[in-house]
Parts: structure tokens; C-alpha cells; sequence
């Protein structure tokens, strides 16, 4: 029946190819305005990351880093053994179990420090200044290095100096009783960043507008041959639906390798799952309510195409 309806040749390739890019691209485009808002948006990356101050394994990762750049700066067994020498005083002061015991007391207070509530609103401000920074230098407003960007810093001058006073009490000399303090956190590797800046500058310039200009495509693919309404929407649902099974499986493996992989397994998996959480619901939505609406037109369609065949 529909094989009656006559259609000029032009307008049928001129749909077809609309339809097939817009969905094809439909991903990135669903991409592409979710970065923009939670990625090169600095309000909005704060909130995506906000949450991982809570996260246990990352924790444990700063925690772990602050501690052993607290050690080795105040450079603990050097000043004992500088002290107790290798003669009789060194049998008397004993140095290695000293510098055990100060190790244990650096771990336990670093750990306490993000553990607190306090490290949370540190957190987000070391977000919201890394972002800013990052953001300077991918867009050459800034004249600092590549690899200044995507650093977390935090200013730890108190638990510095707090430390040190509690390892003076326990007998270890010449420790700073001030001092100022800044530990770093890299969130991208090195190698990384030339790629991630270019997609930054992408999603940055395009990101707002990919969404319309694809959803501009399939409307004009549609108006030009409507007997493609169902099979259009089907197709969208599919795509965005292998979109989704992509993040979940495929993307996480090319992230950690190729981005986070300077941090244990799962904590990058942890932060590649709050980063791309609200992508993923994106795509389901848009499979679902595509899915529908294409299921919904299928007996319309036929209805009308049966009317005009009828004419």
C-alpha cells in the first residue's frame, strides 16, 4: 500500500540522509550539551564532583599522598639519625621504631583531616579553583603550562603545623613549628591533557547548540518523507540505548587508561561514574521516550498512509 504513494527520488535521499546522521550523532550531541553544563560549566563540575569528598577510596588516596609529602618533607629519619649517629647513642634512641611511630602518627592525622566535615567544603573550593584555573589555560587566557591543568590544591599550613608539634612532643628535634603547606591532586595524567583540551574547546563551542542543530536534522528528515516518523524514532532509541550500554562497559576502560590511570581501578571507575551518572540517565530518557513515541506512531502512520493511498 505504501509503494503507491509517489514520492520524488530527491526527497526520499535527501530524508534518509538526514535521518541517518541525526541519529547517528545523537549521542554526541545528547553528549556534548550534558558536558557543557556539568564539564566546561565551573558551577556545574563542582556539583558532579562535590560528592566524591565522601567517597572511601578517595579517602584513602589523599589521605595516603598527604601523609607520605608531610613525611618527606619534614624528613623525619634523616633528623634522627642526624641525632642518635651510628655510636652507643643510637642503641639508646631507638630511631627506627622513633620514625615508625611518627609515620603512624602523620597517617592518622591526614586521615582524619578528610575524614571531616570540613574537608568537604575544602574539596569543593579545590574543585571550583582547579576548574577555573583549567579553564584559563585550555582557552589561552592563562600563560601556564599544560600540565598545571586539571591539579587539585589544597592549602594544609594547620594540619602541617599541628603535626609537627605532635611529633615534637614525641622527641624528634628541629621540626618546623610553622610552615606553609600546599599538596596537589591530579586528576588527569600528563599525557592526557592535549586530548581532553581539545575536547573541552569542542564541547565549549558547540556543546549548547549540537542538541538543536541535530534535533534540526531529524525534523527535516521527517517533514521531507513523514512515512519515516516510526522507524526514525526506533533507530534514535537504539542508538541512545547502545549509548548508555557504551558507558557502562566500553568508555570506563578507554577513561581509566588513557585518563585516570594514576589512580587505584576502582577509584576511578567510582569517579568516572559520578562524573557520567547524569549522561547515562540522559540516554535512558531519550531511548524510553523515543522508543514510545515510535511505537505509539506506528499504527497513525498506517492509518494515514492508507488515506492517502485511498485519495
Amino acid at each position: 500500500m505504501e509503494s503507491r504513494v509517489h514520492m520524488p527520488l530527491w526527497r526520499k535521499i535527501v530524508s534518509i540522509a538526514c535521518i541517518v546522521v541525526g541519529v547517528i550523532v545523537a549521542p554526541f550531541s545528547v553528549g556534548a550539551l550534558w558536558a557543557s553544563g556539568h564539564l566546561t560549566n565551573t558551577d556545574g563540575f563542582v556539583k558532579t564532583l562535590g560528592p566524591l569528598a565522601q567517597n572511601q577510596k578517595l579517602q584513602e588516596l589523599v589521605s595516603g599522598q598527604v601523609a607520605q609529602s608531610i613525611s618527606g618533607q619534614l624528613r623525619i629519619e634523616e633528623r634522627l639519625d642526624a641525632v642518635a649517629g651510628s655510636g652507643w647513642l643510637s642503641r639508646l634512641i631507638p630511631a627506627e621504631e622513633l620514625a615508625s611511630k611518627a609515620n603512624e602518627t602523620i597517617e592518622n592525622a591526614a586521615l582524619r583531616v578528610v575524614q571531616s566535615e570540613n574537608f568537604a567544603t575544602n574539596w569543593q573550593s579545590a574543585l571550583r579553583a582547579s576548574h577555573q584555573r583549567t579553564d584559563q589555560i585550555f582557552t589561552g587566557q592563562s600563560s601556564a603550562s599544560l600540565d598545571q591543568a586539571g591539579n587539585l590544591t589544597f592549602e594544609l599550613d594547620a594540619v602541617f603545623a599541628g603535626i609537627s608539634k605532635t611529633l615534637t612532643g614525641l622527641g624528634i628535634p628541629d621540626l618546623p613549628v610553622s610552615g606553609h603547606f600546599d599538596w596537589q591532586l591530579k586528576l588527569i595524567q600528563n599525557d592526557a591533557l592535549p586530548m581532553v583540551k581539545q575536547a573541552y574547546l569542542v564541547v565549549g563551542n558547540i556543546g549548547p547548540w549540537a542538541i538543536y542543530l541535530n534535533a534540526a536534522l531529524l525534523v527535516a528528515g521527517i517533514l521531507l518523507a513523514p512515512r519515516y516518523l516510526s522507524k526514525s524514532l526506533l533507530w534514535l532509541a537504539v542508538v541512545t540505548a547502545l549509548g548508555f550500554i557504551a558507558i557502562k562497559t566500553v568508555i570506563p576502560d578507554f577513561i581509566q587508561e588513557r585518563l585516570l590511570a594514576n589512580m587505584d581501578r576502582e577509584l576511578a571507575r567510582a569517579i568516572f561514574d559520578q562524573i557520567t551518572g547524569g549522561l547515562a540517565t540522559s540516554f535512558i530518557i531519550t531511548a524510553v521516550a523515543a522508543g514510545i513515541l515510535g511505537m505509539a506512531s506506528v499504527p497513525l502512520l498506517r492509518t494515514r498512509m492508507r488515506e492517502l493511498t485511498n485519495h
